[in-house]
């Protein structure tokens, strides 16, 4: 039986910071806020829409963010993203064809995002129209979001596939933490948004290229459990 794989989005298959960057600044300064640069909204991004904003918010703030404050962005980003997702988000050079490589060999092929699923579904259909995803998912109140398993457990079980049977492909300790809880195997790679020191705590391959990850998939029969050890970091 051929292994699934499951993909994270956001630094994983694309390159979304110029939309995110973009709507959230927007959003900032209809607010009266002071803009965020690129690299540092980078630095934010891949715990979903909320914890965007809470981390573009902290900084303006002595203590916590005001639970106002919090709400008044976060509407002014999602007002904004829907209108800047589609200009700034490009897939990263050699994706396309290597899901459509993986597809033509039998291999299932999932998204699982921690971005709102009425955004995922049609980001995914746009940019990847012919890649035949058998599930494309983003957070709902369905599930919890990652690094929480049911929603990866829940694909996995669509597709009438064991957990040993399926593999995560990341780029976070998100990533890293919701394969482990849900006990499938592990590929990262490393031109995402996380630090490095973080990928590493899981002990499985960090690809840097795009040709180094298809290589490493096509030759599932190698592909690795995670395995985290005392004192590993696994937190960004």
């Amino acid at each position: 039986m051929k292994t699934g794989f499951v993909f994270d989005l956001d630094g994983t298959l694309v390159d979304s910071i110029p939309g995110i960057a973009r709507g959230l600044n927007l959003a900032l300064e209809s607010l009266g806020y002071p803009e965020h640069s690129v690299e540092a909204i980078r630095g934010m991004v891949g715990r979903g829409a909320r914890e965007l904003c809470v981390a573009a918010l902290r900084g303006y703030f002595n203590g916590p963010v005001p639970e106002s404050a919090f709400e008044a962005l976060h509407a002014g980003f999602m007002r904004e993203y829907r209108h800047t997702w589609e200009n700034g988000t490009v897939p990263y050079a050699g994706i396309c064809e290597m899901l459509l490589q993986l597809a033509e060999e039998g291999h299932p092929l999932g998204v699982l995002s921690n971005k709102l699923h009425v955004v995922t579904v049609p980001l995914v259909h746009h940019v990847f129209p012919d890649v035949p995803f058998r599930t494309v998912m983003g957070f709902s109140e369905r599930f919890p979001r990652k690094p929480e398993p049911d929603s990866l457990l829940s694909i996995i079980h669509e597709w009438d596939r064991k957990p040993e049977e399926a593999c995560m492909v990341g780029d976070s300790a998100h990533d890293g933490n919701t394969a482990v809880n849900a006990g499938t195997r592990l590929v990262l790679v490393g031109w995402g948004y996380s630090t490095r020191a973080a990928l590493d705590a899981f002990h499985v391959p960090v690809c840097g290229s795009v040709q180094e990850l298809s290589f490493c998939l096509e030759h599932e029969e190698n592909l690795p459990f995670p395995v985290l050890k005392q004192g590993d970091e696994v937190s960004e």
